[in-house]
């Protein structure tokens, strides 16, 4: 009875190691946003208007908050009143065509010997001034369409949109609170389709992992494995523990997944490994030497 006990815990010293072994395929992460922005004002102001709240779902592009923008609204207005403006340009072209008319018909005075070169000379020279007065109003209306430009742009500045699709899950200032260079940040949105999860996976087994590749996922509360997509896996490995980060993409189009679950990476090639390792050890496993006891002689 005594020796099968021993055989029996020899069997179990062989098996240990293999089933530590085993628990450790499941490489835990947590599912986190796949981003998480802070959006700031580029300019300082007082806010005029925040548009969005708490939990709202928004998409790319859309208006979170306003600065004030009385002062350049009024200057947009003058330039566009500006740029619009064709008197200077009307009255330009009409003394363009007045010189005109004159030069073709000293021109032809010219030709028959009935005006003078001085005169033919002054004419011309009016006709080039008139045509560079054209070219001078035109720069300026030129200048002042950059102008409307330019202000629509500074306008555009103080409106802060969400650069990506997402939810909005804090909101720092309050309609009125002025926002500074040292405190600009309004909103937080955060991205939930795809979620990210970023694993520390052993190195060698991180060898085998390909960026592209899919592998298998256990996220708790779900009861079916979800499928992943490795995105990044880092080519060093941290000297301390001996891992490599690996990034894997998991879509959420629903968004039934929450950020902070618990992710297991399940490593089968690890796991079959490890069990071969532990079948063949166990038909090995030596007989320890055994002392026959008195009573059994």
């Amino acid at each position: 009875m005594k020796n099968a006990i021993l055989r029996i815990l020899a069997v179990a010293v062989v098996f240990a190691p293999a089933m530590g072994l085993a628990q450790s395929n499941r490489i835990k992460g947590f599912t986190e946003p796949y981003h998480s922005i802070d959006v700031a004002a580029a300019e300082t102001g007082t806010l005029a208007q925040i548009s969005v709240s708490e939990g709202d779902q928004i998409a790319s592009g859309d208006v979170l908050a306003n600065l004030n923008e009385d002062v350049l609204t009024a200057s947009l207005a003058m330039a566009n009143e500006g740029s619009e403006a064709k008197g200077k340009l009307n009255s330009a072209l009409a003394e363009l065509k007045m010189q005109t008319e004159k030069f073709e018909k000293l021109q032809g005075l010219f030709n028959r010997q009935h005006a003078s070169q001085t005169e033919l000379d002054r004419a011309k020279t009016q006709l080039e001034v008139a045509r560079a007065q054209v070219e001078t109003v035109k720069d300026d209306l030129r200048i002042k369409t950059h102008e409307v430009r330019r202000i629509q742009a500074q306008l555009e500045q103080r409106r802060l949109r969400s650069p990506i699709d997402g939810i909005v899950t804090r909101v720092f200032k309050e309609t009125g609170e002025f926002v500074s260079a040292n405190d600009p940040v309004v909103a937080t949105v955060v991205q939930l389709n795809p979620l990210l999860v970023v694993f520390s996976v052993p190195q060698e087994t991180a060898g085998r992992i390909e960026d592209g590749q899919t592998v298998d996922l256990q996220i708790a509360g779900v009861s079916e494995t979800t499928s992943g997509v490795v995105e990044f896996v880092s080519p060093t490995a941290d000297a301390q523990s001996g891992t490599c980060r690996v990034k894997v993409r998991i879509a959420n189009p629903e968004l039934d997944l929450v950020s902070g679950l618990a992710c297991y990476l399940v490593d089968t090639k690890t796991a079959s490994t490890i069990a071969n390792s532990a079948r063949s050890k166990s038909y090995a496993a030596p007989t320890p030497p055994f002392r026959q006891t008195s009573s059994s002689r």
